[in-house]
């Protein structure tokens, strides 16, 4: 009786320890299918990627008295800009604080010289990275990542 009960326990030991084996086998032949086939890639690729919110938000026209030149003579600088952000709270943040924006552009605007505005660094306007950095400054975080400058006229 004994023996059978043992015969019986080592019976089911390995027909589970099969099971378990045959298991294993389809699952690996699964995932490996899944990967060469490329949908999961798809897959992966699909959960990596986090939706990217593009958002221009165009300001009104800014008229500014430029900082005097060594010659005495006064410019004027009519501008208007867009700012760029990837943020998906970008247009709604950028217009509940457009008085600290357009207070922040007019303080770097006011400081330039007719020569000044048009100053390049590495093949970009010196006077865009310095308004970035002033708006996000006022804004408290570094929401806006570009400004374009959609018309300017000096005199």
């Amino acid at each position: 009786m004994k023996i059978e009960a043992k015969k019986e326990k080592k019976g089911t030991k390995h027909l589970l320890l099969i099971v378990i084996i045959l298991a294993a086998v389809v699952i690996g032949a699964v995932v490996t299918f899944g990967f060469t086939s490329g949908k999961a890639a798809e897959i992966v690729k699909g959960l990596s990627e986090k939706e990217v919110v593009e958002t221009t938000v165009p300001l009104e026209e800014f008229l500014i008295n430029l900082a005097p030149e060594k010659s005495g003579k006064e410019n004027y600088l009519k501008i208007e800009l867009s700012l760029y952000s990837t943020d998906k709270e970008a247009e709604e943040k950028i217009n509940a604080n457009i008085p600290q924006i357009r207070d922040a552009v007019i303080n770097v605007l006011r400081t330039k010289t007719a020569d000044s505005v048009f100053q390049e660094e590495e093949n970009s306007l010196v006077l865009k990275k310095e308004l970035i950095s002033q708006i996000n400054e006022r804004l408290g975080i570094p929401m806006v990542s570009d400004v374009f400058i959609t018309n300017i006229v000096m005199q």
